[in-house]
């Protein structure tokens, strides 16, 4: 090779399943646009595939390295100051760093080129890109007015047409034709003429739903704010990594305090990073920073298509936003100048990602921080154990909002034993609604005022069942009960999808008259319909909210009190402000609770508490009935007396006896197999392995724990079926080294076995 080409080497991460990373060339006019960010084409195994540059090398002794074939972008799609965080998680989370950038990524950007393949057309290396539009505007040194046109001969909207032009300088093509039915004709005509001319260029997509008119001035903070406002400030100005938890009871003004510190950061030239647990969140959120700081907002959620998530991520890139909201992917916006980050809801467990990547991103967000010597902040009404534990120990700064604004009062929660009405002629069809809910919604729709019922189980009955022999209808690939939903008459699999219509006779024992017991959010509807016919009734779950904009429709009429009764999952739990809602009734509270789950008292107190949030955020006083049959459990004694303290102190009391998080670090291995025995031998020929790296590691394996393997709560699922194996351990550190030398032997025990490992780092999801 020629000495005097310019070269110099790139660390590359490959977007496939490939541990580490790999060293590369780059020679020629290349050389002078690689920088790290930038996406690139290599030959790897025999393919072309996409890679990302994470390093310059200037200097490399190895021979026969393979030149890069092309580099993709003209500018890079993460700052450089973002490449350690991707190496954390790909070692903390034991997952390939390409994968987690690629993930990290707008969709679309990356593609496998078979080797030999003829190169496509210019243009193929993104699947999507910015969005161009015609532009219309009057020519320079011409002037239009009306003694251009002859008024009876021209079409009658001509003059219209042209006063928008002069009006607004520069309109779309697009929206003049909206606007025109005959546009188009009216553009040719005066461009013709020399007067107008077209432009293309560039422009961001329209996100929609996005918009809820929120006043842009902030409303005055009370002392409790401003006390709280004032320590995030101090330390947003020492420009250095701190976490505080922030406890702030329900309707205590949260989001205004978060505006401020996010005014503060912006002040001081720093970026922010806002994250909410549910992508139908932001869009108050957005509304809120977007009516105080413009354009200097952008969104990032899964739910955005890919070419609006691509010019929200270009916009970020280029330093065109200040601000980013969004649920757990916003995480990976490509701030530079990344100085704060604010968790919403802290303690939800939408914030762990449940497939490939299976992150904790309120957890991987202080990682982030530190990184970027950046402030954290989790706010939250019901901390997590674990966020609260750090604060007790010193971990965390803790910031306390202990009182409603306004000084409202919390609402008064009531609990009602429903043991007490088993047996009651009063009470029918399953016990949906207890005669003191009943009255309550009663005496609630009397005063004009608004209900939100709250059942975390979708669907019209939870079990489909054979009233002779008691064999309920299941689903073929998981094993569990398929749910009845009356609207279309079907039986439906809420793990895998599997949908059939409701057979008239029982596969067990042949005989007719199957039945549907229990109940859903479907069947709380038609019960209140029947009892209330006058009621303005909706449904608030994943059955209903399937289509884009559908959740911001039905809190809109909500808002503007066109909604009586509100009923849904646990979507109707968090974040939502509506002064009108007084009364707020649990249908079960014991869902959460029998989970076979260490965390169930917990997930139990939060739902709870933060449904309760919901009412008394107006003038009027809020309700809150609790129906159960374990009225002396103490999450739910705790949520009726609005005591988080009591509940903290009883659940870690539990959880430091059985050695759970916060007191240790935990991971679940689970093998996924096609056949019950095969895979039930592997998780055994495992769990040995296992036990002869702790028999020779000298370190840490005194306080490493090993339970199973067993099967999975859900033994099957999606066809396959599932054993689990959970290891505990006092030190992080040791538990990470454990899983590195399980991933090196899982390779040769799973080969051509035909069962596949899953290793999640801190599982949320034990089902």
């Amino acid at each position: 090779m020629d000495e005097s080409i310019p070269k110099i080497y790139v660390q590359i991460a490959v977007a496939l399943p490939v541990s580490g990373t790999f060293t590369y060339t780059v020679t020629g006019d290349l050389a002078d646009k690689a920088c790290v960010g930038k996406r690139v084409l290599v030959s790897f195994s025999g393919r072309n595939v996409t890679g990302y540059i994470l390093r310059i090398i200037q200097h490399e002794n190895r021979k026969g390295l393979k030149n890069i074939i092309n580099i993709i972008d003209p500018y890079p799609f993460f700052p450089p100051n973002m490449v350690e965080f991707f190496e954390w998680l790909s070692n903390y989370y034991l997952y390939p760093v390409g994968l987690v950038i690629k993930g990290a990524l707008p969709t679309g950007l990356n593609v496998n080129i078979p080797a030999g393949t003829e190169m496509p057309h210019k243009g193929w290396l993104d699947r999507v890109g910015l969005l161009k539009k015609v532009f219309i505007t009057v020519k320079k040194g011409t002037a239009i007015d009306r003694s251009l046109f002859d008024p009876k001969r021209s079409p009658k909207n001509e003059g219209e047409f042209l006063k928008m032009i002069i009006k607004k300088k520069e309109v779309s093509l697009q929206d003049i034709k909206k606007t025109f039915t005959n546009g188009g004709y009216l553009v040719d005509k005066w461009v013709k003429k020399g007067f107008l001319k077209r432009s293309l260029r560039q422009v961001a997509r329209d996100i929609e739903g996005e918009n809820i008119f929120i006043s842009p001035n902030p409303p005055p903070l009370n002392s409790k704010q401003k006390e709280v406002l004032e320590k995030i400030s101090g330390k947003l100005k020492e420009k250095c990594f701190f976490t505080y938890l922030l406890h702030g009871v329900t309707g205590s003004g949260k989001t205004e305090v978060y505006y401020k510190a996010v005014k503060v950061a912006t002040e001081l030239g720093r970026q922010s990073i806002i994250m909410v647990p549910e992508i139908a969140l932001t869009v108050s959120m957005a509304s809120l920073f977007k009516a105080r700081f413009r354009d200097r907002v952008a969104v990032l959620h899964s739910a955005l298509s890919p070419g609006e998530r691509y010019d929200q991520w270009i916009r970020i890139t280029k330093g065109e936003a200040d601000v980013v909201i969004g649920a757990r992917s916003a995480l990976f916006a490509p701030l530079s100048r990344l100085g704060l980050i604010i968790i919403d809801e802290e303690h939800d467990s939408s914030y762990k990602q449940e497939e490939k990547l299976r992150y904790q991103a309120r957890d991987a967000a202080t990682v982030r921080a530190k990184l970027s010597k950046a402030l954290v902040i989790l706010g939250s009404g019901t901390p997590s154990i674990q966020s609260y534990q750090n604060a007790v120990i010193g971990k965390y700064g803790l910031l306390t909002m202990s009182e409603r604004i306004l000084k409202r009062e919390p609402p008064d929660i009531t609990v009602i034993d429903m043991t007490s009405f088993e047996g009651s002629p009063a009470v029918q069809d399953d016990s949906i609604i207890s005669p003191p809910l009943r009255q309550a919604i009663k005496e609630n729709l009397a005063k004009g005022k608004q209900t939100i019922l709250f059942l975390n189980r979708r669907g019209f009955s939870s079990l489909y069942l054979c009233r002779f022999c008691g064999e309920a209808i299941r689903c073929p690939n998981c094993e569990v009960s398929l749910t009845y939903h009356k609207q279309g008459n079907s039986l439906l699999c809420h793990y895998c999808g599997f949908r059939i219509q409701p057979p008239d006779r029982c596969p067990l024992c042949n005989r007719e008259n199957l039945k549907a017991y229990g109940f859903g959010t479907e069947r709380v509807v038609d019960k209140l319909m029947e009892v209330f016919p006058e009621a303005r009734v909706e449904r608030m779950d994943r059955d209903t909210m399937r289509y884009k904009g559908k959740v911001q429709q039905v809190l809109r009429r909500l808002e503007n009190c066109e909604t009586d009764i509100l009923v849904g999952t646990q979507m109707v739990t968090k974040g939502h402000d509506f002064p009108n809602v007084t009364l707020v009734g649990v249908i079960s509270a014991d869902l959460s609770l029998n989970n076979p789950d260490f965390r169930a008292g917990e997930i139990t107190f939060q739902l709870l508490s933060q449904v309760a949030g919901r009412t008394g955020r107006g003038n009027v006083p809020g309700r809150v009935i609790i129906q159960t049959f374990n009225p002396s459990h103490y999450a739910i004694i705790a949520a009726r007396d609005h005591d988080y303290k009591k509940y903290f102190s009883q659940e870690t009391g539990l959880r430091r006896q059985l050695n759970y998080p916060p007191f240790s670090s935990i991971a679940n291995l689970r093998l996924l197999g096609n056949s019950r025995t095969k895979t039930e031998k592997i998780a055994q020929q495992m769990r040995i392995k296992i036990g002869n790296i702790l028999i020779k590691q000298s370190k840490g394996k005194k306080d490493i724990e090993v339970l199973g393997p067993v099967e999975t709560p859900v033994a099957k699922l999606k066809g396959k079926y599932r054993q689990q194996i959970l290891i505990k351990s006092r030190s992080p550190r040791y538990l990470n080294q454990l899983l590195k030398k399980v991933e090196n032997i899982s390779a040769q025990i799973l080969s051509s076995s035909g069962v596949r490992l899953i290793m999640d780092v801190d599982p949320y999801q034990m089902m």
